[in-house]
């Protein structure tokens, strides 16, 4: 069976840098050598795993396979040494970012406040005037805004009832199809029996949400707050 031309281009790349850590055999490091930029395709997604062997490969370079073959060992020691290069962070430099985190959303909150003080300040001796334009424009902006609420509802059924986007004075009605979803475990379920399936799974970058604590309602002067940040205790 003849290689595929986008597999062949890998292929041709020449000789894989591999990490000078890895602990290889002589015939691992010719192995990763002359297949590390097809293999590194394969883990990427670069090239699509087509063969039993290419999807295993795949499942055990993303961890969700024990190595066995050649092309799995030289590919996991890679790996792990170049995994092992990169830097660690511990508890106590993770600890200091989110104390230096917490101690800038408590500035910004002295700052926000400050601002909100200053324009209630100002606006105060403008709200009689705010007050008259509001009462004088209340009536129509209701109903400006109830009659352009029920012309959009119209154009939205208009548009599904059309089938496609239209594009027209100005306005881009964009008629979006119904979206596909996948129940994630069935799937999972399924590929456990059906490992051909794993070469259309797609595994997306990690994320970070953050969740903070209620904040002080009242704050200590903004030249003492570093020294009471680095004294307190949760």
């Amino acid at each position: 069976m003849a290689m595929p031309p986008e597999h062949a281009v890998f292929l041709r790349r020449g000789a894989f840098p591999i990490h000078p850590a890895a602990a290889l055999d002589q015939r691992e490091r010719e192995l990763l050598s002359q297949y590390g930029y097809w293999l590194e395709a394969l883990v990427t997604g670069a090239l699509t795993a087509s063969t039993p062997e290419q999807i295993q490969f795949v499942r055990v370079a993303r961890g969700e396979a024990e190595p066995r073959s050649a092309f799995e060992m030289s590919w996991a020691k890679h790996q792990w040494a170049t995994d092992s290069a990169q830097p660690r962070v511990g508890p106590m430099e993770l600890a200091g970012r989110l104390e230096r985190l917490r101690s800038a959303r408590i500035a910004a909150v002295i700052v926000q406040e400050k601002y909100a003080e200053r324009r209630a300040a100002i606006m105060d001796q403008f709200r009689p005037l705010l007050e008259a334009i509001d009462a004088e424009f209340a009536d129509r902006l209701r109903a400006s805004g109830e009659e352009a609420a029920r012309v959009e509802a119209e154009v939205r059924e208009t548009v599904l009832a059309f089938g496609a986007s239209f594009r027209h004075a100005g306005v881009h009605a964009v008629y979006t199809r119904p979206r596909v979803t996948w129940d994630s475990r069935g799937l999972a379920r399924y590929m456990e029996t059906h490992p051909d399936v794993g070469q259309f799974r797609r595994v997306g970058k990690p994320s970070v949400s953050l969740r903070f604590d209620a904040l002080p309602e009242t704050q200590p002067p903004q030249e003492l707050l570093p020294t009471r940040m680095m004294g307190e205790v949760d």
